[in-house]
């Protein structure tokens, strides 16, 4: 009972931050119009991008670190958040893009998304999902709060909003894991940025693959179009998302069970993929053209739906990949991927815009699901029968 809670927080964790940060989208684009917020998409995609260069992967490298020496997490904590402070130097590249004023609040938000993303190796050790669950929601109250208060946009005054809203948010997460009762631990090693590489280039694959498409977006098309897509894109990656929580309770057998009974469970996740991302992408479509009222053409929600769609059939084989110990090959998909998302969305964006930019994803998506189960078949053929990977 205990873990199927903890996986039902941990679940809920996962997709408390899409969820608050669309919510976040339709209620700024519904107050302040689709162009005042995509100054702020625009400025808040280079912040991001510097958070997480910085963040350098550490959460899977430092779990793994941890496991090794449970009696030294602390000391490998301190020493891996002062080591990796060396990359914020990287935040000064955001004074190239942006006023001095507004580049210096985006320099302190970049710092204090470093400190809060710098809890998740902890909160995952420890699990204390609950607690950043809680975190999520004062965040989420703060912003909104900030959004239902001011009467007109600032980015200035937006940006100090999300400053606020991540001091709280780490405020409240450093005190739920006690760590003012830890020893500090002021040693600095370099070793902690080399050996975080490997993590953070399968870290990197995977955000080329999933979020190039939104800086296309931002150099392409109006701040009005870009308001318009970031809704869309949150809206269908939670969609997508869900392929990945409706294993979750199986991650753990997956490493330990026969592919026949693997084959049952894609068999299942199968059957009900077509009627969750239909109810989904029908339920995207009531919210932004009914309460947001984006005016958008139906084509976009169909092309939304089947971006999402293909995932739902290959998440397992990368499961089944990393269990074959083969996890350079879930890299080289995630670049193969970010290569074709780029060169497919930069064909069609000029000419059909936002739905070229999903007719790319398309494509991606069906090219990837291809390979996945291209990959697959190779390997069953030379894999012993108890650790092939089904290919369906």
């Amino acid at each position: 009972m205990h873990k199927l809670l903890t996986i039902g927080i941990n679940t809920l964790k996962g997709f408390s931050s899409p969820i608050f940060n669309f919510l976040i989208a339709v209620i700024g684009v519904k107050y302040y119009g689709k162009s005042d917020w995509g100054i702020l998409i625009n400025c808040m995609i280079w912040v991001f991008f510097i958070a997480f260069i910085v963040n350098w992967g550490n959460r899977d490298y430092l779990i793994r670190k941890y496991s090794k020496t449970p009696s030294k997490i602390y000391a490998i904590f301190y020493s891996n958040l002062l080591s990796r402070s060396i990359l914020l130097t990287a935040s000064l590249l955001l004074f190239i893009f942006f006023p001095p004023n507004t580049a210096l609040y985006t320099i302190v938000l970049v710092v204090l998304i470093y400190g809060y993303t710098s809890l998740d190796s902890l909160v995952i050790y420890r699990q204390k999902f609950g607690a950043q669950l809680l975190s999520e929601i004062l965040g989420f109250l703060t912003i909104i709060g900030g959004v239902l208060y001011y009467d007109s946009f600032n980015l200035v005054s937006f940006l100090q909003l999300y400053c606020l809203a991540f001091f709280f948010k780490t405020t409240y997460l450093v005190f739920a894991l006690e760590l003012f009762k830890q020893k500090f631990n002021l040693q600095i090693s370099f070793d902690e940025i080399r050996d975080g590489f490997p993590f953070f280039l399968i870290g990197f694959s995977g955000w080329l693959q999933s979020k190039i498409d939104i800086y296309i977006v931002s150099f392409y098309l109006p701040k009005e179009q870009l308001s318009e897509y970031q809704l869309l894109i949150t809206a269908f990656l939670m969609l997508q998302a869900i392929s990945a929580f409706l294993i979750t309770p199986f991650t753990k057998h997956i490493f330990r069970v026969s592919n026949k009974v693997l084959l049952k469970i894609k068999k299942k996740i199968s059957l009900i993929a077509t009627p969750i991302v239909l109810v989904g992408t029908f339920c995207i479509w009531i919210v932004l053209e009914k309460i947001v009222n984006l005016n958008i053409s139906y084509n976009i929600y169909l092309l939304g739906g089947l971006s999402a769609l293909p995932a739902y059939f290959y998440t397992i084989n990368i499961m089944q990949l990393y269990k074959q110990h083969k996890e350079k090959k879930v890299i080289l998909m995630g670049f193969i991927g970010a290569i074709i998302n780029f060169t497919t969305i930069i064909l069609f964006i000029r000419k059909y815009e936002i739905q070229g930019v999903f007719i790319g994803i398309c494509c991606t998506q069906l090219i990837i699901l291809v390979l996945y189960k291209l990959i697959a078949k190779k390997i069953e053929k030379h894999s012993p029968s108890s650790n092939t990977i089904d290919p369906q």
